[in-house]
């Protein structure tokens, strides 16, 4: 069954695309899962799946182990859920009666913490997906690789020329060494890509930013094959 498990992430508003309001950002903070309002609707926020009918909770295990396969599943962790007043309106497709919402922790260091959430019906049929690979019926999606891996890869496309520092330790004998090198205006997410049907490191610089806008330029790298799905550039207006 499904275990309890409150999760500490950071969600950047500036820079979230507006299609996809889930990632984890590799930093130590943390605001938690979003809300999802629907108007109209009263919303009751729960951290127990007591809360939820059992009969829902057993046909959303099955269907998540069939989806993701027991050994993803086993890293699936339910953080909290929404429910809605949904349950006498169906007729209403899109409007769920259940979100829930779960921290999925993925291999590596730094610890990452990927926000998963699912929504269904009062039957527990799925209106909304949960934002995390079909691992069960994937081959290509047995080795998730850490961001850190692709510097070399966004070095060349020139994301690591500008505004470089080093992190200055002393080491035993007192003398100072370069610890890592690092980017001062990049920041690194994880973001689900539905129609690829996979998890993705998202790789963003500030390329200029005064009073009223903020350049910015990414760069998106399948986190299992290691290819580049795209680069873009962006704009934020104050």
């Amino acid at each position: 069954m499904i275990h309890i498990h409150i999760a500490r992430l950071l969600f950047l508003a500036a820079l979230t695309p507006p299609t996809c309001p889930a990632f984890a950002e590799i930093v130590p903070e943390s605001v938690g899962h979003g809300l999802v309002s629907f108007g109209g609707y009263q919303t009751k926020q729960t951290k127990s799946l007591a809360d939820i009918p059992q009969a829902v909770v057993a046909r959303l295990d099955v269907h998540l182990k069939k989806r993701l396969g027991e050994t993803q599943y086993a890293h699936l962790k339910f953080s909290g859920a929404q429910l809605l007043d949904a349950h006498s309106k169906n007729d209403e497709s899109n409007v769920p009666a259940y979100i829930l919402q779960f921290d999925f922790e993925l291999p590596g260091t730094p610890r990452i913490i990927f926000p998963a959430e699912i929504w269904l019906k009062s039957d527990a049929s799925v209106i909304k997906e949960i934002n995390l690979p079909a691992y069960a019926n994937s081959t290509n999606k047995q080795v998730f690789h850490n961001f850190k891996e692709f510097t070399e890869l966004i070095a060349r496309r020139g994301f690591l020329e500008k505004n470089m520092a080093y992190v200055l330790e002393h080491n035993e004998d007192g003398v100072i060494v370069k610890k890592g090198l690092f980017e001062r205006n990049m920041t690194v997410r994880l973001e689900y890509y539905e129609k690829l049907d996979t998890l993705a490191w998202v790789y963003t610089k500030i390329l200029s930013d005064n009073s009223y806008t903020t350049e910015m330029k990414s760069i998106v790298i399948n986190a299992y094959s290691g290819k580049i799905i795209r680069t873009l550039k962006s704009r934020a207006i104050r």
